[in-house]
């Protein structure tokens, strides 16, 4: 009956549906599959509708470290977010050499990248975004051999080039600088731990410049941990409060704009303030909750890894335990968007887990 039915009638259908349903639907028939797949304006009309609507769904991938790359589809509630591409990129190691791809952990399509000639150093930051003047997908990565004194060597990579590119030196190097940059504004953001500012690069004029955290005076410096987006609005996590088992969430209501940091919440991650917790590392915000790993040890020097759903506007959370050789986690939005002549990349997921995380995430 399909057949009958106008393509762009169908599109149409097509563009309100979540990307879950449409990824069904591309073993209907080829001509669903060229639709959903392999149309890029279909994809950008998808996309923009469901940022209008505030229909976005949000999911999180997990590294495995001992197999596969494992990936855990499971939604979230669907939030209000910037109008930007946030197609997740991901770095596979390969022995001694690193291979690079664009990847769309929601399609499972990827593109692998050519090398950048970078050998035998430390990539110590990076960052992926989007410039929406040149439709043009651009990735940074910072490489050093971590020397006293030395400047980082920066390489962009630009998807309408295909190419790499050096540009110049930054003097932000070592291992004080967060590594996966933050995107908002279409610019890069990465948190200087040691001066307790934030380093800003601008994807379209390829300049780095600095912008200012919020002043809390009773922490005397070294508060702010972790950068993040709040429904297009750059944010930031402070130190965790380990006797009240909780962490600040700061927003930036007006880009840029240094006086209008404004703390929104004290997230709980814990309903038991005594445990040792080790690790916290903020994976996703929405407008009802923030996602976190977190780890506590737990005797005999043993690590528990978990994923904690906090919500922000009453004292409750949720959590899943996690494999301890399976932590690392990225929240990505659910989107069809892609890049030309996209490679098939399968992932791997255990139906025990699936059933699991379905239900911490309420799909």
């Amino acid at each position: 009956m399909s057949e009958h039915i106008p393509e762009d009638v169908i599109a149409k259908i097509f563009q309100r549906l979540p990307v879950k349903s449409l990824i069904r639907f591309t073993s209907v028939s080829k001509r669903w599959r060229s639709i959903i797949l392999q149309d890029p304006h279909f994809a950008a009309s998808h996309y923009q509708i469901a940022t209008q609507n505030k229909t976005l769904s949000h999911s999180v991938c997990f590294r495995g470290y001992f197999d596969s790359d494992c990936f855990f589809e499971s939604q979230t509630t669907s939030s209000a977010s910037s109008p930007v591409v946030k197609t997740d990129l991901r770095c596979l190691f390969n022995g001694e050499n690193i291979e690079r791809y664009i990847w769309n952990p929601s399609t499972g399509l990827s593109q692998k990248l050519p090398d950048p000639g970078v050998p035998n150093e430390f990539q110590i930051f990076t960052g992926f975004g989007y410039v929406s003047a040149t439709d043009d997908y651009k990735i940074l990565i910072a490489n050093s051999r971590l020397e006293e004194g030395e400047q980082s060597k920066i390489h962009i990579f630009s998807s309408k080039s295909k190419s790499w590119r050096r540009i110049q030196d930054s003097q932000y190097s070592g291992l004080s600088m967060s590594v996966l940059g933050t995107l908002c504004n279409e610019t890069l953001h990465w948190l200087r731990f040691k001066q307790d500012i934030m380093v800003a690069f601008d994807l379209a004029d390829e300049k780095f410049r600095t912008m200012a955290l919020p002043v809390v005076e009773e922490y005397g410096g070294h508060y702010f941990g972790h950068l993040g987006d709040f429904g297009g609005c750059l944010c930031v996590f402070g130190q965790v409060d380990v006797v009240a088992a909780s962490i600040d969430l700061w927003v930036m209501r007006e880009y840029d704009k240094g006086n209008s940091w404004t703390k929104l919440f004290n997230l709980r991650i814990s309903d038991q303030p005594d445990k040792q917790i080790c690790y916290v590392q903020p994976i996703l915000v929405t407008e009802t909750c923030t996602f976190l790993e977190i780890h506590t040890e737990s005797g005999s020097d043993r690590r528990v890894a978990k994923l904690v759903k906090s919500y922000h506007n009453e004292l409750k959370i949720e959590e899943v335990h996690v494999d301890r050789y399976r932590h690392g986690m990225i929240g990505y939005e659910e989107s069809l968007l892609w890049h030309e002549k996209f490679e098939v990349y399968t992932c791997k997921s255990k139906s025990e887990d699936q059933m699991k995380w379905n239900q911490f995430w309420g799909s």
